[in-house]
């Protein structure tokens, strides 16, 4: 740069010299264009080496990558998709710039959307946690009451009515019982593989299942209670 002003200051200085050697100061040269030649040439030095943050899209990108550890596509799945969408805004924006005119170049925009893109990966990492830790906690309290609810049927059971039409019903209860003893084992099986998710929306099908199923039997059991008091 500083090589640039002093080339200008001798240009500037020079010309005017050998004009008047010639005897051709005032008809030929104008100082004014040599001043917007020097000034050309040094917006030129100042501003058209703008380059693309190219070091820092691919920075970006490691963090993105690196979060996948804490599977946020799958326990925060919006907000990693909001830094996705940063990313590639800032790559149409230095797709943009790289179209223009080097002297018109600004990367600012870009950059500060690649900022963007980092911090809101960081922040989804940190949510897939708590959303992960959380869910865990849901389905091990949803397990927790569907077992509890299970040994309560089958103790409903046994006070359940038995004519003939209640031997059957019992049966089909029995057999629906036994289904959702089966889901319990299912989400036992996907929380030790830790899909939380997964062990949740059982757990969730489950509970109200043997719950419904609880609430037939007491109506049974009241009904049948019912009738003796009457009789």
């Amino acid at each position: 740069m500083g090589v640039a002003v002093f080339g200008c200051a001798f240009f500037l200085a020079w010309g005017p010299v050998r004009t008047r050697a010639h005897g051709r100061y005032k008809h030929m040269h104008n100082k004014m264009f040599r001043y917007a030649v020097c000034l050309t040439a040094l917006l030129v030095l100042a501003f058209g080496c703008a380059k693309a943050p190219q070091e820092m899209v691919t920075t970006v990108r490691s963090v993105l990558d690196s979060v996948q550890v804490a599977e946020v596509e799958k326990y925060a799945p919006d907000q990693y998709k909001a830094a996705q969408d940063s990313l590639n805004a800032a790559m149409a924006e230095i797709e943009k710039q790289n179209s223009k005119f080097a002297l018109t170049r600004k990367y600012t925009k870009a950059e500060a959307q690649l900022t963007s893109a980092a911090d809101l990966a960081r922040a989804s990492a940190q949510q897939a946690v708590a959303n992960k830790a959380r869910i865990k906690a849901e389905a091990e309290d949803m397990m927790t009451q569907m077992t509890a609810a299970i040994a309560e049927a089958k103790t409903l059971i046994q006070q359940a009515p038995r004519g003939k039409e209640g031997a059957a019903a019992l049966e089909s209860i029995k057999n629906d019982v036994a289904a959702v003893e089966m889901t319990s084992t299912e989400v036992a099986n996907a929380m030790a593989k830790e899909d939380f998710i997964g062990a949740r929306e059982m757990a969730k099908a489950g509970l109200e299942k043997i719950q419904a199923i609880n609430e037939e039997l007491k109506a049974a059991i009241e009904k049948k209670m019912g009738a003796k008091k009457a009789g």
